[in-house]
């Protein structure tokens, strides 16, 4: 009876808590810009065969930031924000995303970090901060290895440089993701 009687306390808590969570409002506060459609700090140049979006925020020290798989450069909002101040960052949509084509054949983290370094050499960029998240820290840790002159810094989190390690479900889905993205 004791247990019966926990369990009803605990979903009786419960359903309180999701009806007064429901009245909160919890999404993030909007951002003043429009990061990732920002015509003002944005432009879209032709690199290794597709067209790459880009924007640039502030003045200083170049840092380029790269999101994530399945990101984009509004994704990057509180930390263009945070950055800004000190820095002149440089975000782009990785090939694939956001406003960047695709282009032709396979994605892979060489591709987008061949057009990185070619972001950089458009902007005459002979080096640069970089700071990764997840995908994005790969093709940091990528474009460091390929090119260690263009990464002056670099602070990666989370990359996952081979799959091998990853669930099967989480290599099935990224898997499964890829040939949807192909098909557009």
């Amino acid at each position: 009876m004791k247990v019966i009687s926990s369990a009803l306390s605990a979903l009786t808590f419960l359903a309180i808590l999701t009806v007064a969570c429901a009245e909160l409002e919890l999404a993030p506060p909007k951002l003043a810009v429009p990061y990732g459609e920002n015509p003002a700090a944005g432009a879209t140049i032709e690199v290794n065969g597709i067209k790459l979006h880009y924007e640039t925020y502030g003045h200083g020290t170049p840092l380029l930031m790269i999101h994530g798989n399945g990101g984009n450069i509004s994704h990057l909002g509180y930390q263009i924000e945070a950055f800004a101040s000190e820095y002149r960052v440089i975000v782009a949509d990785s090939r694939g995303h956001g406003q960047s084509e695709m282009g032709p054949g396979r994605l892979t983290y060489e591709h987008q970090a061949e057009d990185l370094n070619a972001l950089l050499d458009h902007l005459h960029l002979k080096s640069a901060y970089v700071l990764g998240w997840s995908d994005g820290g790969v093709l940091g840790l990528l474009l460091a290895i390929h090119h260690p002159d263009k990464v002056a810094k670099l602070a990666v989190m989370a990359p996952n440089i081979n799959p091998e390690g990853a669930y099967d479900l989480a290599r099935k889905w990224v898997t499964e993701n890829l040939r949807a993205r192909r098909k557009r």
